[in-house]
């Protein structure tokens, strides 16, 4: 592979630019590199146009697209047959904030899909899904707290922001409610419990013993954001039967998952139908939109006079249509392709890195999954496991990876996600990619390097600058 980069310097003048009028230089956290492992990319990348599985940066740099989002592109960025089903109804209006009819034609697609569906309401975000099955939640069972588990992320609203990213050296043995962000109340941590994820007899035993408080147990049912963790076998069944034993609102959080696994979300794959359960992302292929879905005899609790819920944007004929387009879209011709090259991904990783010595482990599911650089070698149980990686190898093999054309997210708690435009071209240039980035992924001073200051006088670590300017 000839390594044709052609460096940041638009991206960084654009940073040093935004830096000056939007908060730290990015309208989200997330999107700010650098957070785990500093390398010689900019602190942020700016986008000029994405394509079917490609991106292309504002330097021209092109690139095969891992990140996908975070996950929303299932289908392929400005996938034309979406594209030209919601450039029909652009025509028409893009916000009326009245009821339109595609709502009844997107809720009647959802509801032959998703398995615990038996009502809809939708949003436009991940956190709105979350935020509002909650309140529905207490609502229902008339009780206040919650419980979440730790390394589980259900958005940035207070209810949830905690535990989600605590360092290695502050974890301690019992389990604790940690606020991630400066603003959050501080009585409201007395409202939300943490558990251990798979943790059997554990999570029997909060529940026991706060059952009469508990409103709603809340979940990923894969670890999406910290080591892509399945759930044991049966550890799902054992959450949805304690809540059904205590009168607690089991909440399944398939903001990732949903319409990503499987056409019915992770519910559909591991046999489990919670009371609520929240979906985005690839519902849509990347317009934004959520719902809330579940049990009627809950969802008919967002009634005047009960839960209060509502939104200028939510359900607008533009990305509803992006959604009927997608969900009608997702056949089994789509998974079979997907699940093809993501199995043949996963596993020439892992012979690549076994072949090295390497010692390391590959988990999730083909559509969405990551490789982790650990002693141990073994899959991830729980959060604890996943907090021993070294990030600091992965974010340099993703900076190598980003010379070579091929983007995954520098967090390497993010998974790499796969759509249905990813090619046979991509999978061969992204593993041609991989062996010729992991000898210098290995030798720390080849991403790392002296201090550079930004003329926005933030300090960064950046290698040799001048090697791509």
């Amino acid at each position: 592979m000839i390594l044709k980069h052609k460096g940041f310097k638009r991206s960084m003048k654009l940073y040093s630019e935004a830096f000056k009028i939007i908060p730290y230089g990015v309208s989200s956290n997330t999107r700010l590199w650098h957070t785990i492992c500093p390398t010689f990319a900019p602190c942020a990348i700016f986008i000029d146009r994405a394509k079917g599985s490609h991106l292309w940066d504002v330097d021209w740099n092109e690139y095969i697209d891992y990140r996908l989002a975070f996950g929303p592109v299932i289908l392929g960025h400005s996938y034309k047959p979406i594209t030209n089903f919601v450039h029909k109804y652009e025509d028409r209006g893009l916000v009326y904030a009245l009821d339109n009819e595609l709502e009844i034609k997107v809720t009647k697609q959802i509801l032959s899909m998703v398995p615990c569906a038996e009502m809809v309401r939708y949003a436009n975000t991940g956190t709105e899904a979350t935020m509002t099955a909650i309140r529905i939640a207490r609502a229902f069972t008339k009780k206040d707290k919650i419980i979440k588990f730790e390394g589980h992320y259900h958005g940035h609203h207070d209810y949830v922001l905690f535990s989600t990213d605590i360092k290695l050296e502050k974890l301690t043995k019992d389990v604790r409610t940690v606020p991630m962000s400066l603003g959050i109340p501080h009585p409201i941590k007395n409202l939300v419990i943490t558990a251990r994820w798979n943790d059997f007899e554990g999570i029997e035993r909060l529940v026991r013993r706060h059952a009469d408080e508990v409103a709603a147990i809340i979940c990923e049912p894969i670890m999406a954001n910290a080591g892509v963790i399945n759930p044991k076998k049966g550890f799902l069944k054992h959450l949805k039967k304690l809540c059904n034993e205590h009168g607690i609102v089991f909440i399944m959080d398939e903001v990732k998952t949903g319409f990503r696994l499987a056409p019915g979300g992770a519910q559909e794959v591991f046999k489990v139908k919670p009371d609520l359960a929240t979906f985005a992302k690839s519902m849509s292929n990347g317009y934004p939109i959520s719902c809330i879905t579940g049990r009627k005899e809950v969802m008919e609790m967002l009634a005047p006079g009960k839960v209060v819920h509502g939104g200028t944007y939510a359900s607008n004929p533009v990305s509803l249509a992006a959604t009927l387009a997608t969900l009608k879209l997702l056949k089994p011709k789509v998974f079979k392709h997907i699940y093809s090259y993501g199995n043949a991904l996963m596993k020439t990783v892992h012979e690549i890195l076994t072949e090295r010595g390497i010692s390391h482990v590959v988990q999730g599911y083909p559509s969405m999954f990551q490789f982790y650089f650990t002693k141990a070698g073994k899959a991830f149980q729980e959060y604890r496991d996943w907090k021993h990686v070294d990030t600091d190898t992965f974010a340099r093999l993703q900076f190598e990876l980003l010379k070579r054309g091929v983007m995954l997210d520098e967090d390497n708690g993010e998974p790499m996600y796969v759509c249905y435009s990813h090619s046979k071209e991509d999978l061969h240039k992204t593993l041609e990619a991989f062996e010729e980035a992991i000898p210098n992924a290995l030798v720390p001073k080849s991403s790392l390097g002296k201090h550079f200051t930004l003329h926005t006088g933030l300090t960064r670590r950046v290698s040799h600058v001048g090697h791509f300017t």
